[in-house]
């Protein structure tokens, strides 16, 4: 698999990968010739580019999208569809105990929009993406995780979040899990089909007048007197203003400025045949719920429309070895372990995997990096919803706009240290959070 660390380009019209690409989707046309000259360059067609692209229309600007494969190739395919009130690793709580009341609840306002602009792009789809609204849960994988998980749910009803508390006896009245001592629900989180929701957004941007231009890498930039010369698959292109949506994606030679700025780590998503009907009612699994555990190594987990069971959780840590299928069979034997029901599933119809962008310091940026140059990244895996949101703010910057004074907004990403041994740390993190998640 393409790797943003050791490649410097992207593979040659790779296609959409897994499950989701499976669907029948509308996307708009794209153009055949790359413009020459354009206001805003916007580098990454996802769910950041995209809605970044149609906020700059807004505020009249001339637009275009360049992805260096088809429009949401990247983590905007890939994921779970797990739309969240959240972003990065930090809670609320955090931000209320370490910047104070005000502005934990601006946060939990910021986050709130974030879902409700999907909500608005759900509408777009005429299937509604698949939308499932029973919630999200966080369950409890061992006893020793359950009072953390109870602190933070007195925490969040404290500041008026509609949350549900779910006892041991309620979790196994609603799943049958080896892992669910109790849980958390989100009543207002939900999920959908993620390339529906992207092909949605794209139409949208589409139908605003934004220039669409797939298979085109940028692979070198110039500055000008007044923006800059963006070299790509396609010839050159000259922009007065470069936006970069490309979160874990980005080559480290593209610019100076992306580089050592974030750690991109592979998740894998393996998707069983259809569960039979005694293999629903062992397990309780209906598709209105989205689930992740409070392991150090998370595993998420969703029952599809279709009866089959996505389950997800870490995978290689070099891009080389994202395909190997031992990765998939650990995800199988973590399904084994938490639903024991299942253990007659002996294989997957669906395997792949994606990069997320994780930060130094757990919470993504949107950021001016030069003059006339932007990006936003750094989600830590949990961008479905604020990465839109993201991608408003983001064409908000880049048009002169005051942004709401919140930490995801005020700073650049820090640059890691000795960032040529990140991978390195990487192994070591993940060896301390296996025995954290075994012992408790």
């Amino acid at each position: 698999m393409y790797d943003p660390l050791n490649d410097t380009e992207l593979p040659n019209a790779a296609p959409r990968v897994g499950y989701w690409a499976g669907h029948s989707v509308e996307w708009p046309a794209c153009l055949k010739q790359l413009p020459r000259t354009t206001d805003a360059l916007v580098i990454g067609g996802g769910y950041t580019g995209l809605n970044a692209a149609i906020e700059l229309r807004a505020q009249g600007r001339e637009v275009t999208v360049i992805d260096a494969e088809q429009l949401a190739w990247g983590c905007s395919s890939r994921n779970a569809g797990f739309v969240m009130k959240s972003t990065g690793r930090l809670g609320l709580k955090h931000w209320h105990d370490s910047l104070g009341e005000d502005v934990g609840y601006a946060m939990a306002n910021e986050h709130q929009l974030a879902l409700e602009q999907i909500k608005a792009h759900v509408q777009h789809c005429p299937d509604q993406c698949d939308l499932r609204e029973g919630g999200y849960v966080k369950l409890a994988h061992n006893k020793g995780a359950v009072k953390a998980l109870r602190s933070q749910y007195q925490f969040l009803r404290s500041i008026q979040q509609p949350v549900t508390w779910l006892n041991k006896q309620q979790v196994a009245d609603t799943i049958k899990t080896q892992h669910g001592f109790a849980g958390l629900k989100f009543d207002d989180c939900f999920a959908i089909n993620p390339v529906k929701l992207a092909a949605s957004v794209a139409r949208q941007a589409h139908q605003a007048g934004v220039q669409l231009v797939e298979h085109c890498a940028a692979t070198a930039m110039d500055r000008l007197d007044e923006g800059w010369r963006v070299h790509t698959a396609q010839g050159e292109i000259v922009a007065r203003d470069v936006l970069f949506a490309t979160n874990a994606y980005t080559t480290q030679k593209l610019f100076p400025g992306l580089t050592r700025r974030n750690l991109p780590v592979v998740s894998s998503v393996i998707v069983t045949p259809p569960l039979s009907r005694a293999q629903l009612d062992a397990t309780g699994l209906k598709d209105d719920y989205a689930y992740m555990d409070t392991r150090v190594l998370k595993y998420y987990f969703r029952l599809l429309p279709d009866g089959r069971l996505l389950f997800g959780g870490r995978g290689a840590i070099r891009g080389a070895n994202a395909e190997n299928p031992r990765y998939a069979r650990r995800l199988l034997a973590a399904l084994h372990a938490s639903f024991p029901a299942l253990k007659d599933i002996t294989h997957w119809d669906d395997f792949w995997s994606g990069w997320v962008s994780v930060s130094l310091d757990d919470y993504p940026r949107v950021m001016q990096l030069d003059n006339n140059v932007y990006a936003s990244m750094g989600y830590c895996g949990a961008g479905v919803s604020f990465s839109a949101l993201a991608g408003k703010r983001l064409a908000e910057k880049a048009c002169g706009l005051s942004l709401p004074t919140l930490p995801y907004y005020q700073s650049n990403l820090k640059p890691f240290p000795f960032a040529g041994f990140r991978r390195i740390g990487q192994w070591a993190f993940y060896h301390y959070g296996r025995l954290r998640d075994m012992w408790g």
